[in-house]
């Protein structure tokens, strides 16, 4: 059965420190969406085992799927798949598949050490290949690991994404020109008329001017068209 629900562990002291804008919870959340899979968490968490385990752990339980971005490379602070391995209670293998790989496209003399860190995946994972890399990233459980590196990991994620979702969510974005304290009382009522469509009011500009969208969703085209119809019938009797 296809996942329903799905959780975002990104992991990496650049993330944290401000270095490195993260990209990969953005680009998943929107593939998400379309697929019909509800993105319920993202969590950012430090290179840090404890911080790794503990996080992964709650949201694996917690969530149908979880979806890991970074710190599989081949340097020190690479520690994600230890971590996972660990929080699974397994050995962290070399792969012979990707060792084979590797060693076809760098040679046995290119096989250094950091590679070969590369090629190491918790026990009885199954491997996530794409077209943007030779490291490929894995799944165990209900987890999936991918690289930080964002065309990689847009990559490494299309290539799942067979496993999210069956029912697309759609999107209708509605123009205001209005503040939202002048609508706040009315959209409440539609959000509990349509409890199975989800509204968000979202401000543009404020002051003298302002203006902003309100956002409705659902997997129901139907519920989500009337409830459209609702706000729009209520914007018009503000604006007359």
């Amino acid at each position: 059965m296809a996942h329903q629900t799905a959780a975002i562990l990104v992991i990496g002291n650049e993330v944290l420190s401000g270095r490195t804008r993260e990209a990969n919870a953005y680009y998943a959340a929107g593939k998400l969406f379309n697929r019909g899979c509800r993105l319920s968490e993202v969590a950012i968490v430090p290179d840090e085992a404890d911080a790794i385990i503990s996080t992964l752990n709650r949201l694996r339980t917690q969530f149908d799927a979880v979806i890991t971005s970074g710190g599989i490379g081949p340097t020190h602070d690479d520690i994600t798949m230890e971590s996972i391995a660990e929080a699974f209670g397994v050995e962290l293998i070399e792969h012979s598949y990707i060792v084979q790989a590797m060693t076809d496209h760098y040679g046995e003399e290119g096989m250094n050490e950091g590679r070969r860190r590369m090629s190491r995946v918790p026990q009885g994972a199954k491997l996530i290949r794409c077209d943007k890399t030779i490291a490929p990233g894995a799944r165990i459980g209900n987890v999936y690991i991918l690289a930080g590196v964002p065309y990689i990991f847009e990559s490494q994620l299309d290539s799942i994404l067979d496993d999210f979702g069956d029912t697309p969510y759609q999107r209708i974005e509605i123009e205001v020109a209005l503040a939202e304290s002048i609508f706040a009382n009315q959209l409440t009522a539609i959000q509990q008329q349509f409890d199975d469509v989800e509204i968000g009011s979202y401000p543009g500009r404020c002051g003298p001017n302002p203006c902003g969208k309100i956002c409705l969703s659902s997997q129901d085209k139907l519920r989500l068209n009337e409830a459209v119809d609702s706000v729009n019938s209520m914007l018009k009797a503000i604006s007359n």
